[in-house]
C-alpha cells in the first residue's frame, strides 16, 4: 500500500524520485525502493522521514504547498502539520482515489531535448549527421523512447553538437532563459552546462542557485571604493501607479530620492510576484543598490516563507556586494501569508514609503501608492515592526568562522561550505573575507542536497 501512496502522490506533483531525494538531501536509491515496495518501513523510518521531508520542500519551493494539502486533506498550511499529515496519509491503509485524468509519464528528456533543438535550429537530419547516428535515433529520444546513459559518450557528443551550434547572441539569450543560466559561456563550458541540465534531475533550481552563489562568491571583484550612479530613466511624480511598469517607476523614485536624501535605512517586505524586476529594469535596480552602498544604506528585509528557496538565494545574489560588506539585515517570516491577497512595503522611514495590497499573482493590474505624509509612513513602519516581532534572521553575516574538527566541510574555489548539527555556514576567504551562516531549514537542505550531488559526480 506504500508504494502505491508513493507512486500516486509523486504522480499527481508531477516530479521523479530523483528531484524529491535533490530536495531531501539523499540518493535517489532510497526513494527508488520506497517506491518499488522492495522492502518493509514504518512512519519512524529514516528513509520516510527523509522523502516527507523532500516532498514538502519541493512544495515550497514550487508553490505547491496548497495542491498537496489538498492530496492529503491538510487543513493547516504549516511545516509540522504537513509533515505530519503527509506521513499519517501514507500509512492510513486507504486506497488513493481513482486518478481520472491518468495520463503517460511527461517525458523529460525529450521534451528538453526538443526544446534545446528548437533554440539551436537543427532537424533531426542534422544532428544525427553532428554525432553520428541515425536520424530515426535521434526521433525516439525525442518521443522519450531512448534516453541515453549520463555517462555515455552520445550524451556527451549530443551536448557539445548542440552547444556547436548556438552561434548567435539570440540563442544563447534564448537557451540562458531555458535553462536558468545566468551568464554566457565558452562554448566546452556551454556544452557541460547543457549536459549538466539536460541529464541531471538531481539539481532543481534551489540546488542550481547554491551554485550560482557559490561561483559569485568565487568571481566577485574586490568591492569598489565608490559605485557609479547609472544613468535614471525618467519617472512621474505622483501618487498612485499602477502595474508591473508603474512598479518600476516607483521604486527608481523611490531609490533615486534615497540617494539624493543620502537615506541611511531602507525596510522592505513583499510576497509579491518578482517578474517585474527582470530584465532590463534589474539591472538598474542592482546599480541603485550598489550606490546605497555609496552611501552606507542599512537594508532590514524580511523574506516570506512562500518565496521558493531559489528566490531567496538570487535575492542574495543581487545585492551580493551589500551582503558581503554586512549592509543587509535579513529575515524570514514564520507565519505563512495567504492565497488571496499579496502586500508590498518599502520604506524610507525619514521621507517616504511604497505600500501595495491587492490579488495575488495580478502585479499587472495592482496599485502601488507613493507615500510622503509622515503620518503613512508612520503606519507602514508599524505594520513592518509588527511583521518582524515574528521574523527569525534568514542569515548572518560574520568574520570568517574557522570549522571545528567535526565540522564537514567541502571546498570550492576560495569558498568553504560547512555543515554542523543545526547550522550551514559559508565562509568567503577571499576579500573581503566574509561567513555567512543559515539555519532555515529549507535553506540548509538546499546546500546539503547540493554538496551532496556535487560529491557525486
Amino acid at each position: 500500500m506504500l508504494s502505491k501512496k508513493v507512486a500516486f502522490l509523486l504522480k499527481k506533483l508531477g516530479v521523479e524520485n530523483s528531484v524529491i531525494a535533490g530536495y531531501a538531501g539523499c540518493g535517489p536509491a532510497n526513494f527508488c525502493r520506497l517506491r518499488s515496495g522492495s522492502r518493509n518501513y514504518t512512519g519512524k523510518s529514516t528513509t520516510v522521514k527523509k522523502f516527507v521531508e523532500g516532498v514538502y520542500y519541493y512544495c515550497c519551493d514550487n508553490s505547491r504547498l496548497s495542491e498537496l494539502c489538498g492530496i492529503i486533506k491538510c487543513s493547516e498550511m504549516t511545516e509540522d502539520k504537513i509533515i505530519s499529515a503527509l506521513t499519517v496519509w501514507l500509512f492510513d491503509g486507504k486506497d488513493t482515489p481513482y486518478d481520472t485524468d491518468e495520463s503517460p509519464e511527461s517525458n523529460i528528456f525529450g521534451n528538453k531535448l526538443c526544446s534545446l533543438m528548437d533554440i539551436a535550429e537543427l532537424s533531426n537530419k542534422e544532428l544525427s549527421g553532428m554525432i553520428g547516428v541515425d536520424p530515426s535515433y535521434i526521433s525516439r529520444m525525442r518521443n522519450g523512447e531512448r534516453v541515453p546513459l549520463r555517462n555515455s559518450g552520445l550524451l556527451m557528443k549530443l551536448c557539445s553538437a548542440i552547444a556547436e551550434s548556438i552561434d548567435s547572441e539570440q540563442k544563447v539569450m534564448r537557451l540562458n532563459e531555458l535553462m536558468g543560466a545566468k551568464d554566457d559561456k565558452a562554448k566546452t563550458e556551454r556544452s557541460e552546462q547543457i549536459f549538466m541540465w539536460l541529464s541531471s534531475r538531481e539539481m532543481p533550481a534551489n540546488m542550481q542557485s547554491v551554485k550560482w552563489l557559490i561561483k559569485m562568491l568565487n568571481d566577485i571583484p574586490d568591492v569598489p571604493e565608490k559605485y557609479d550612479m547609472p544613468e535614471v530613466p525618467p519617472y512621474e511624480i505622483k501618487s498612485e501607479y499602477f502595474g508591473a511598469k508603474g512598479l518600476q517607476q516607483c521604486c527608481t523614485r523611490f531609490l533615486d530620492n534615497i540617494i539624493k536624501n543620502n537615506s541611511r535605512e531602507i525596510l522592505l517586505y513583499s510576497d509579491i510576484n518578482i517578474d517585474w524586476l527582470t530584465w532590463d529594469y534589474g539591472s538598474l535596480w542592482i546599480n541603485l543598490m550598489k550606490v546605497c552602498y555609496n552611501l552606507g544604506t542599512h537594508i532590514k528585509i524580511i523574506h516570506s516563507i512562500d518565496r521558493s528557496v531559489h528566490e531567496m538565494i538570487e535575492a542574495i545574489i543581487s545585492w551580493l556586494p551589500l551582503y558581503v560588506l554586512g549592509q543587509i539585515e535579513p529575515y524570514y517570516s514564520t507565519a505563512p501569508v495567504g492565497g488571496r491577497f499579496a502586500c508590498s512595503i518599502i520604506i524610507d522611514p525619514n521621507n517616504a514609503c511604497i505600500q501595495s495590497y491587492g490579488a495575488r499573482d495580478s502585479a499587472s493590474g495592482s496599485e502601488y501608492s507613493y507615500i510622503t505624509k509622515e503620518k503613512g509612513i508612520g503606519r507602514n513602519i508599524r505594520v513592518f515592526d509588527a511583521l518582524l516581532s515574528k521574523c527569525r534572521p534568514l542569515l548572518e553575516i560574520s568574520e570568517p568562522i574557522t570549522p571545528s574538527e567535526n565540522t564537514e566541510v567541502f571546498m570550492f574555489g576560495k569558498v568553504q561550505l560547512c555543515f554542523e548539527d543545526d547550522r550551514v555556514y559559508i565562509n568567503k576567504l577571499s576579500s573581503p573575507a566574509r561567513s555567512f551562516t543559515f539555519t532555515y531549514e529549507p535553506m540548509k537542505q538546499a546546500f546539503r542536497s547540493f554538496a551532496n550531488c556535487k560529491s557525486e559526480l
